[in-house]
């Protein structure tokens, strides 16, 4: 009786850390954006605490949403780049004060078009369409892409760039370093609690050093101790024609960004790839309307999960579900809030950078198979070329761009994903086409063979 105790003892220790280390996963999905939202409007602290704690709620409803009714995978319901990159387009239009507010109110329109949209999609079964243009080309092309994406801010973040100032300092960059060998370590390592919570030790780890070093900044005192989200903090939604046109583009880069994490993920699990779209593209539609509900960035499915998923082999949903509960428990609760919100942003790179490094040997993988067509190598060298250079357009050149065009321009992993799913249908078009025009060639001059005297009464029609 006292080893069934104790196993079941050592089961629920397990699921708790399990569950903390996702909320801590979770949490790093969400700290970022809507800091940087926050300062490129110019809000208040206060209305900065309020969209972060709108964040979190939102990240923890739309994960929770997607691992109990949609795709069913532990897959981070993070915000997402395209719409991230909207809002800072947009904001760099306008003065601070009332119009950044006007745009905001635009914003949250946005959202709830782009969930009615997402919900006709997903009634209609055009998901499914759209998921067979993932091949290995397209799949491994997201998510070199998606790599080359982020692996700036976060080696800039390890190094301690735009934590205190925009420069390097050897104080924020050791410890930081430290932590990311320390959770590589514990990553490696041949003791299962270590493999399976090296993040959260890395947190832990990341965290006492910043704290023992004075590197974590005094949280404000003044807080409520308990509060709901507010809906419409920014004012009730206002409709402008751009703004529908603007959310008719970012459709398709959400949908990109779902579908391949979705299969991503599948393939990290170890699941048996399954029609789960059509229920995935319902729950995110509700997703987008629950974002302009709370006036918080979009979310969407997160690939980076498969990195995190890979370096834990932490696959089962409870603890998944449990965390999210976390997140959500902890967004009404302001002063909680903050202080999840006080783990240094170096600590989360650095835990993140070895999630990261699995994610790009999955990449690597999906070209496994193609090494040899010359074609599908050519798909990967110019998708890849202009993905990249994507990157690096300065935000001010698209100043003269149509709003419509801008938040794909603007971003290189659409531009380079878009650029290979063209160029491989595009491809296979020709072939077919090439192959059709030959049979129907090769039917001809059988057809002559068999029937000369067709040739001889043709040429006296002429």
């Amino acid at each position: 009786m006292s080893t069934s105790r104790l196993k079941r003892g050592k089961a629920g220790i397990r699921l708790a850390l399990a569950s903390v280390q996702w909320a801590f996963f979770i949490l790093t999905g969400g700290l970022v954006a809507p800091i940087v939202v926050a300062a490129a409007f110019h809000l208040s602290g206060p209305e900065t605490v309020g969209l972060l704690q709108r964040t979190l709620t939102v990240i923890g409803i739309s994960s929770l949403l997607q691992v109990v009714f949609g795709h069913k995978l532990p897959i981070l319901e993070g915000p997402a780049g395209v719409w991230w990159g909207v809002f800072i387009l947009l904001a760099s239009s306008v003065a601070e004060g009332p119009a950044s507010f006007t745009l905001l109110r635009q914003m949250e329109m946005g959202l709830l078009i782009s969930g009615i949209i997402m919900l006709l999609l997903s009634a209609f079964r055009i998901i499914g369409h759209v998921k067979k243009l993932f091949t290995p080309v397209v799949t491994g092309t997201y998510l070199l892409l998606l790599i080359f994406q982020f692996s700036s801010s976060i080696v800039k973040g390890i190094l301690g760039v735009g934590y205190s100032d925009s420069y390097i300092h050897a104080q924020i960059a050791i410890p930081a370093i430290a932590t990311l060998l320390f959770t590589f370590i514990c990553g490696r390592l041949q003791i299962a609690f270590f493999r399976h919570f090296s993040v959260l030790l890395g947190v832990i780890f990341g965290y006492i050093a910043f704290r023992l070093l004075g590197l974590i900044p005094a949280s404000p005192v003044q807080m409520q101790i308990f509060t709901l989200p507010t809906w419409f903090a920014w004012g009730l939604p206002t409709y402008n024609s751009g703004i529908l046109l603007t959310t008719l583009v970012i459709v398709l880069p959400l949908l990109i960004n779902m579908i391949a994490a979705i299969v991503i993920v599948e393939k990290a699990a170890g699941r048996t790839a399954q029609d789960v779209y059509r229920r995935a593209g319902l729950v995110m539609g509700i997703n987008q309307l629950i974002s302009g509900l709370f006036s918080t960035v979009g979310c969407v499915s997160n690939s980076h999960t498969a990195g995190f998923i890979a370096s834990t082999q932490m696959t089962k949903r409870l603890p998944f579900i449990l965390g999210c509960l976390v997140i959500i428990g902890a967004s009404f609760f302001p002063f909680f809030t903050v202080a999840l919100a006080s783990i240094p942003v170096p600590v989360a790179f650095a835990v993140i950078f070895y999630s990261f490094t699995h994610l790009l040997t999955a990449g690597l993988r999906e070209y496994e198979t193609i090494l040899k067509e010359e074609k599908k190598l050519l798909i990967i060298g110019v998708s890849l070329f202009a993905g990249v250079g994507s990157m690096f357009i300065p935000a001010g050149s698209l100043a003269h761009t149509p709003d419509v065009i801008k938040p794909i321009l603007n971003n290189g992993l659409i531009v380079g994903v878009l650029t290979s799913i063209v160029l491989e249908q595009g491809i296979r078009v020709k072939d077919r086409l090439v192959l059709f025009l030959k049979e129907r060639s090769e039917r001809r001059k059988i057809s002559r063979e068999r029937n000369p005297q067709h040739g001889i009464n043709d040429q006296s029609v002429l």
